[in-house]
């Protein structure tokens, strides 16, 4: 007798779902208040993205985050341990494609090391936030970058309001 697919159901089985991944989005302000983002290019095909990889055993995801910042982009700093956001993207395999989607922790640069596991795999960039917006390929993670400086949380993090108050202030002292 043929069982039919509702038969055949399997309520324990694992239900395949999208494979998540972690990812770190290094960041900098200027001296003049303004956001920069550290951007690195892919291995295989050039393009610009933000350090990720998979989660770590025995290591929470934001510090697996960091990781890989220290990894691919040769950064280190203060991680947020929340993340500010999620994208989704098909990674292109040789066998398969799979769609992820990669929690993004934000990460205060404060050292830029000279030398890097990657650093002869990829190149690492600093860019103004609209134009990093411009250059990733993934509409998800470009949308994340333009609403990261409005994010309350970034906001206390990376000290903005701070930043710009000290920029007014410096200004009405030079009038």
């Amino acid at each position: 007798m043929n069982k039919t697919a509702l038969q055949r159901l399997d309520l324990g089985a694992q239900v395949a779902s999208p494979r998540d991944q972690i990812a770190a989005l290094p960041v900098r302000l200027r001296e003049d208040g303004h956001l920069e983002m550290l951007l690195v290019t892919s291995r295989e095909t050039r393009r610009w993205i933000i350090p990720k990889g998979w989660p770590m055993t025995n290591l929470d995801d934001h510090e697996a985050a960091g990781v890989e910042a220290r990894e691919e982009a040769g950064v280190k700093g203060k991680l947020l341990a929340d993340p500010v956001g999620r994208y989704a993207y098909w990674q292109r395999g040789r066998a398969e494609t799979r769609y992820l989607q990669v929690d993004v922790f934000l990460l205060r640069v404060d050292k830029i090391l000279k030398s890097w596991k990657e650093k002869d795999q990829r190149e690492r960039r600093w860019f103004g936030v609209t134009e990093a917006a411009d250059l990733v390929q993934e509409p998800d993670l470009g949308q994340l970058f333009l609403r990261l400086p409005g994010l309350a949380d970034a906001r206390r993090f990376l000290g903005l309001d701070e930043k710009r108050r000290t920029a007014k202030g410096d200004r009405a002292k030079s009038d």
